[in-house]
């Protein structure tokens, strides 16, 4: 797929350029700063912050403060295999969900002008949230709908974390 968003960023690019309007919302700058960027596959960022800050049990706390380095600046191999998500079907709902409902508001805050559409530039992956879409947009506004795509992360994925935290809790007093 990249050579298609790479093409339509280049559309972007030259239109920007030019003073024109942009005519492509998804573009490569769009996937991997409004998707991929926000934590690596799954949107994970803000699923170690929740672990690190706001669960109980040892395991989620350690690891979720262990992930949150590297899931800044969008690798998230830390919380995939460590938690782990893969192959873990408790967390495959929201780990399938979240993209597809941040991107979806992703593309009708651009589509309906709220948020400018990418302007060509291809930003770097591992740039971190807020600053990768000010870059992605030549806007404040491409940060703020980043800070919002978190607050909806977090809103899908707390009640599934919790669940895991319980169960946790509940491990670890049998063996206790």
């Amino acid at each position: 797929m990249n050579t298609f968003w790479n093409t339509l960023a280049f559309e972007n690019l030259e239109a920007y350029n030019a003073g024109s309007d942009l005519p492509n919302i998804v573009t490569k700058s769009f996937m991997d700063t409004f998707t991929v960027g926000l934590g690596g596959t799954g949107m994970t960022l803000m699923v170690v912050i929740i672990m690190g800050f706001f669960l109980k049990s040892r395991q989620m706390k350690d690891l979720g403060r262990l992930a949150i380095g590297p899931g800044i600046f969008n690798v998230n191999e830390p919380v995939i295999f460590g938690m782990p998500i893969v192959l873990n079907a408790s967390i495959a709902i929201p780990w399938i969900i979240t993209p597809l409902v941040g991107a979806t508001v992703n593309y009708f805050a651009m589509a309906t002008d709220i948020v400018p559409r990418p302007t060509g530039v291809i930003v770097p992956w591992t740039m971190p949230v807020f600053f990768s879409g000010m870059m992605a947009t030549n806007s404040i506004m491409g940060g703020i709908l980043q800070l919002i795509d978190m607050a909806i992360i977090g809103a899908i994925w707390y009640p599934f974390l919790k669940v895991q935290d319980i169960a946790n809790l509940k491990l670890a007093a049998e063996e206790a």
